[in-house]
């Protein structure tokens, strides 16, 4: 893990850090990272992992992946088996998944919403409730809590704690459910409530919660401070614990808290531009993990019409991977097992949204396609050859300048136009170029000291393209992505 010092010595004396917008000193990052679908929900039959599983795993392992995040069709949310929605359907089953993966050396991480739960599991209770509506959507219907409740507090607490002292889990993904668009409270029945202010949200207008614009100019200071004594609460009984924590705010929501409390943000549920949102997004603090949106990216959604055209992911893949990389945006991929197929709709007990719903029909529309993201390798084989190289990219120790922009002798392409530019170093030195625009670029490279001449390398439209430098005087390994 030891830098080279001479070109950490170059980095300096070449004035990166004046250069950029941000200088970041790596240590512990995990960018490999894995939305894992364990069976689903809801369902007849209480999914138990299978071979599929376990392969799926091996790959992971092989190709550099570290944390798996086991979707929520892991627990009974909705409480169908009368159980509470952090319980899991199939112990044995999960505990198996759990030792397999530990077994691998893969972190696991379970969903879990401190700020939603459905009301029909046994576990809810009005009392905890904000009184500002429910969120409704495929077969949940969500109340949405509130984080001065001392009722949800303390079951929530106990249930972090429960979870990784039962299971042997690393940590969680928090599915947050802030509501920061609809701050407050109004819950006439509450168990003695505890908030910052009083704001009352009898009489706001509901919003749709992927839709952040709503939430500039409307976020409530006292409010949002409440909740992040809540996720404090959560974060440090996870850390105590050597766990991790993958936050999500929301599309694109920068998080408006005092304190920091969470090791990832995942960004992009509901953004169907993916270069828009790093550019907005960039800015915000490491780390963050990018959801592409498929529903948005390779469907005519603003027509309501989900059918995924699957010629569209590689060019959306690498579009999104020469966008996001130069800003440490790596992104997670889906991956996961099905089990036995049934027509959910059809589930007696199941209530599913009456009207058009946006993640039913995709759904469907991916059960049509045959599920090509569980079950091909039509991002995953794309995924790994980018992880590979950006694996050792970010190694521990490596100090990222970020977007540079000047650098003494212009030894290679630096941010300009549609170009994005981020140097990284450690045992060598990275050149990560993402090219967002239409045409290809020609640019000379050259070794970082030296009198050469150095070499016309073509920039591909819409890619990431990497220079490698193993030393000062040699020119640059080209590492082509397109």
């Amino acid at each position: 893990m030891s830098n080279d010092l001479h070109l950490v010595k170059w980095a300096r004396d070449a004035g990166l850090a004046q250069s950029c917008f941000r200088r970041h000193r790596i240590y512990d990052y995990r960018p490999g990272c894995v939305r894992y679908t364990f069976g689903h929900y809801p369902t007849r039959n209480p999914y138990y992992p299978t071979n599929a599983d376990w392969e799926q795993l091996d790959r992971f392992c092989e190709n550099g992946v570290e944390m798996i995040i086991v979707f929520e069709e892991w627990s009974d949310i909705c409480g169908y088996f009368g159980k509470q929605p952090t319980e899991p359907i199939n112990e044995r089953g999960f505990r198996r998944f759990i030792a397999e993966c530990h077994r691998r050396g893969l972190k696991v991480l379970p969903y879990v919403s401190p700020g939603y739960m459905d009301i029909h599991s046994p576990l809810y209770r009005p009392e905890w409730s904000r009184g500002a509506g429910h969120l409704v959507e495929v077969y949940q219907e969500l109340d949405k809590l509130c984080p001065g409740s001392p009722g949800h507090r303390a079951q929530f607490f106990c249930t972090v704690e429960r979870l990784m002292d039962s299971y042997d889990l690393d940590g969680f993904y928090l599915d947050c459910g802030l509501g920061l668009a609809r701050p407050g409270c109004s819950n006439p029945n509450h168990d003695n409530h505890v908030h910052f202010a009083e704001i009352s949200t009898e009489g706001q207008v509901d919003v749709d919660h992927l839709k952040d614009d709503v939430v500039k100019g409307n976020i409530n200071e006292a409010f949002c401070a409440l909740w992040n004594e809540f996720l404090c609460e959560i974060y440090v009984r996870v850390k105590v614990r050597g766990g991790i924590v993958v936050a999500h705010f929301g599309s694109d929501t920068p998080p408006p808290f005092q304190d920091r409390c969470w090791d990832y943000q995942l960004l992009g549920e509901g953004i169907g531009d993916v270069l828009a949102s790093v550019e907005k997004t960039k800015y915000y603090d490491p780390y963050v993990i990018r959801f592409l949106d498929w529903s948005r990216l390779i469907t005519d959604w603003e027509r309501g019409d989900l059918t995924p055209h699957l010629d569209r992911v590689p060019g959306v893949l690498d579009l999104s991977m020469a966008s996001s990389v130069p800003y440490m945006q790596f992104p997670w991929l889906q991956g996961g097992c099905w089990g036995e197929e049934e027509d959910q709709t059809s589930i007696p007990g199941v209530r599913w949204k009456q009207g058009w719903d946006h993640w039913t029909e995709w759904r469907k529309a991916l059960q049509k396609a045959g599920r090509p993201f569980l079950t091909t390798g039509i991002v995953r084989d794309r995924y790994f050859e980018y992880l590979r190289i950006y694996r050792q990219m970010t190694k521990p120790n490596t100090i990222a300048y970020v977007e540079v922009r000047g650098a003494e002798g212009e030894r290679f392409p630096l941010t300009e136009g549609a170009r994005r530019v981020s140097v990284l170093v450690n045992d060598s030195l990275w050149v990560a170029i993402g090219h967002l625009g239409t045409e290809p670029q020609k640019v000379r490279v050259r070794s970082l000291q030296g009198d050469d001449e150095g070499e016309m390398v073509t920039l591909s439209p819409k890619t990431l393209t990497v220079l490698r430098y193993y030393d000062l005087r040699s020119l640059p390994e080209v590492i082509r992505f397109s």
